[in-house]
């Protein structure tokens, strides 16, 4: 008698081990499926909203940032002391496009409007999906400005402001996002790139974290969702 119920505690013992390994499986198998998921909406480059996904995967980019910040005329790091973040403020276009004024800030400048530059230099522009190239969204192009060393950031309010050739910007290296933060969300891609590229241009220049600057930082006219995403692109920064 003893012996029975000693097997059938033992069956019962070992049936609720299999049961919490069960358990444990399944559960490890949920949340990897669900770190999966996450992980490929943001390689699809899906708009983020929240502050957890902007943590994730930053390094999944296939440009090499060395090549990227290489230029023709020599890199003097001295020349270089600050590094301003733009957005175009249009969800479309390319570097050529804004150089030449065809769309700027959402609107077509007129050739001759005293209010508005002709145009911007980028030193660096950060292309989404719309950008007519055939580029991936994420892809950074590389301006002619910086290829040849030229100080052409426009001034912190472009594009409604002349350039700020005298003051104390003259000398930043000038990234620009395509897209508006107030209509549309950055997509991880360009959030990565952008993060990316910053990172690279401080290390070569060496530019302090201090140093770089979201456009509506320096105006001190920033929305809610502009705060928003500075919190986080300084965050990434400091990783």
């Amino acid at each position: 008698m003893t012996s029975s119920n000693s097997k059938t505690s033992s069956r019962k013992a070992h049936t609720a081990v299999n049961h919490r390994r069960v358990f444990t499986v399944l559960s490890s198998l949920v949340a990897t499926l669900a770190l999966t998921a996450g992980i490929l909406l943001l390689l699809e480059g899906q708009p983020i909203t929240s502050a957890g996904p902007y943590m994730m995967n930053l390094s999944n980019n296939t440009q090499n940032w060395n090549s990227v910040i290489r230029a023709s005329a020599p890199l003097r790091k001295g020349r270089w002391n600050y590094i301003i973040v733009y957005q175009s403020g249009s969800l479309s276009g390319n570097s050529t496009e804004l150089s030449e004024g065809k769309d700027i800030g959402g609107m077509i400048a007129p050739r001759n409007a005293g209010y508005m530059t002709q145009g911007a230099d980028f030193h660096f522009v950060v292309d989404n999906s719309r950008n007519g190239l055939g580029n991936p969204d994420g892809y950074v192009q590389r301006g002619l400005a910086w290829q040849d060393q030229l100080s052409t950031t426009p001034y912190f309010s472009w594009p409604y402001l002349k350039p700020h050739h005298y003051s104390v910007y003259a000398n930043a290296v000038g990234v620009c996002i395509i897209g508006d933060i107030n209509r549309k969300d950055y997509s991880a891609s360009q959030i990565r790139s952008t993060v990316s590229l910053v990172q690279a241009l401080e290390r070569k220049l060496n530019i302090p974290n201090s140093c770089v600057k979201l456009q509506w930082e320096i105006r001190g006219q920033a929305t809610a969702r502009q705060r928003a995403f500075g919190r986080e692109f300084h965050r990434l920064l400091r990783r």
